[in-house]
C-alpha cells in the first residue's frame, strides 16, 4: 500500500513539474499576482532590443511570429513566439529569463485595454455627433495608410471614380475635399474610390531617383503596388537630405534647380509637358553633382549633424547603402529603448511631479501594440508600474 503511495506521489509530482513548465508563465514576473498580470500584443519592431540582440545572436536562423509585452504591479517583461514553436520570456531589462517548448500562453493573462468601461460611455447624442468625427478621422488615416504605403504619387489632373460611378476630377490639391465632401454625404459607404487610368504616377525608384510614369492597365497598377514594400522601405532607410539650392538634369538636357521645397513641383510641371513623349517621360532625372548632404554623426557618444560633399553618384550611392545597413537596422531597434531623464515625454514628467513629487522615475519604454495604439510604460523607485496612453493620460 506504502507502495503504491509511493508511486502516486510520484506520478503526482511529475505531473506538477510539467504543469508547471507548460503553464508557469509568471514566472518571469517574480513578486506578481498573476492575476494582476495584463499582456499587450506588440508590434514586434517594439520588443525591447535587448531582447531583440538575444534573439539574433541565439537564434539566428529563426524569426519572430508575435510579441507581447506582460505588465504587473511592480515590473514588467516581455514574451516572444519564434517561428519554431518556441516562445523565450525576458525580463523588464530586455533579459533572457527562460524559454519553453510551446507559444507563450497569452490565454493565462488579462488582455489589456485602452478603451473606458460601459459605464462611462457617453450619451448617444454624443455618441452620434462623435461617430462622423470618428468616421472622418477614420477615412484621413486610411488615406494616410495608403499614401504611406505606396512609393508614388499621382500626378496631376486625374480622375476618381466614385462608389456611385460619379466621377471627381482633381487638378489642384483642394479639389481633394471633394472626395472628403462626397463620404460625408454618403456615410454609409465603405468602398473606396477608383483611379480612372490611364494615369501619370510620380515614382520613387530603386535608386531612391524620382521620375514620372503612365499607367494604363490595372495590372500594371498592381506591379507597382506590389513593388513599393521595397522601395518604400529603402526610401525610409535614407539618413541624410540634400542641402538646397542643387539641380537636376532632366531627360532632355534642360535644369531645374531646386531652391526650396516648391520648387519640386517644377519637374512635375515637366513630365506633364513632356508625357507624349515616350523617349523622355520613361527617363528619370539625374542629380547634378557636386552636392552637400546633412547627415547624422557619432561623435564622442553623441549624435550631431554634419555636412558632407558628395561629388558623385558613386558616392552617392555608397553613402545611401551605408545607410541601409546602419541607420535603417538601427532604427528599428531602438524604438522601444529605455528612456530616462529628458528622454522621458514632458507631459509624462508633469505627471509625475504633480502626483507623486516624492518618487522618482528609474526608466519608461515607448511601445506600440501590433492595432497600433502608442503607449508608455513608467518604472517609478517606489510606486512601480503606470501606464499612460499617447496623450500622457494614466492607462488602468
Amino acid at each position: 500500500m506504502n507502495y503504491i503511495k509511493s508511486i502516486s506521489l510520484s506520478i503526482f509530482t511529475l505531473l506538477f513539474i510539467i504543469s508547471c513548465n507548460q503553464f508557469g508563465d509568471d514566472f518571469k514576473l517574480p513578486g506578481e499576482n498573476p492575476k494582476d498580470i495584463i499582456y499587450f500584443e506588440l508590434d514586434n519592431d517594439y520588443l525591447a532590443p535587448e531582447s531583440k540582440e538575444f534573439i539574433e545572436t541565439n537564434f539566428s536562423s529563426n524569426n519572430v511570429n508575435t510579441s507581447y509585452v506582460l505588465i504587473g504591479k511592480k515590473t514588467y517583461g516581455f514574451e516572444a513566439d519564434l517561428d519554431n514553436q518556441m516562445s523565450l520570456s525576458f525580463d523588464e531589462d530586455g533579459n533572457y529569463k527562460l524559454d519553453r517548448d510551446h507559444p507563450f500562453l497569452k490565454d493565462n493573462y488579462k488582455k489589456g485595454k485602452f478603451n473606458n468601461s460601459d459605464s462611462d460611455k457617453r450619451e448617444d447624442k454624443d455618441k452620434r455627433e462623435d461617430k462622423d468625427k470618428e468616421e472622418d478621422k477614420d477615412r484621413e488615416d486610411k488615406d494616410k495608410e495608403d499614401k504611406d504605403l505606396r512609393c508614388f504619387e499621382y500626378v496631376m489632373p486625374f480622375s476618381l471614380m466614385m462608389p456611385d460611378s460619379s466621377v471627381i476630377i482633381i487638378e489642384k490639391d483642394s479639389d481633394k475635399k471633394m472626395v472628403d465632401l462626397w463620404y460625408r454625404n454618403n456615410s454609409q459607404t465603405e468602398k473606396r474610390p477608383r483611379v480612372i487610368l490611364p494615369a501619370s504616377v510620380s515614382i520613387i525608384d530603386e535608386e531612391g531617383d524620382e521620375k514620372v510614369i503612365e499607367i494604363t492597365k490595372e495590372e500594371e497598377m498592381r506591379e507597382l503596388i506590389s513593388s513599393c514594400s521595397k522601395i518604400g522601405e529603402k526610401d525610409k532607410e535614407r539618413c541624410f537630405e540634400i542641402v538646397m539650392p542643387f539641380s537636376f538634369s532632366m531627360p532632355d538636357s534642360s535644369i531645374i534647380v531646386i531652391e526650396e521645397e516648391e520648387d519640386h513641383k517644377k519637374i512635375e510641371e515637366w513630365y506633364k509637358n513632356n508625357r507624349d513623349t515616350s523617349i523622355f517621360s520613361m527617363k528619370r532625372p539625374n542629380l547634378v553633382f557636386p552636392v552637400y548632404i546633412i547627415m547624422e554623426d557619432k561623435k564622442d557618444g553623441e549624435e550631431e549633424a554634419v555636412t558632407i560633399k558628395v561629388n558623385n553618384e558613386d558616392e552617392m550611392k555608397k553613402i545611401s547603402m551605408d545607410c541601409t545597413v546602419k541607420d535603417g537596422k538601427k532604427g528599428k531597434k531602438d524604438r522601444s529603448k529605455k528612456l530616462k531623464g529628458n528622454e522621458v515625454p514632458e507631459c509624462i514628467i508633469e505627471f509625475i511631479t504633480s502626483n507623486y513629487p516624492e518618487d522618482k522615475i528609474l526608466h519608461s519604454r515607448m511601445l506600440k501594440t501590433k492595432s497600433s495604439e502608442i503607449f508608455y510604460i513608467v518604472k517609478l523607485e517606489n510606486k512601480g508600474i503606470l501606464k499612460f496612453d499617447q496623450d500622457c493620460e494614466l492607462l488602468d
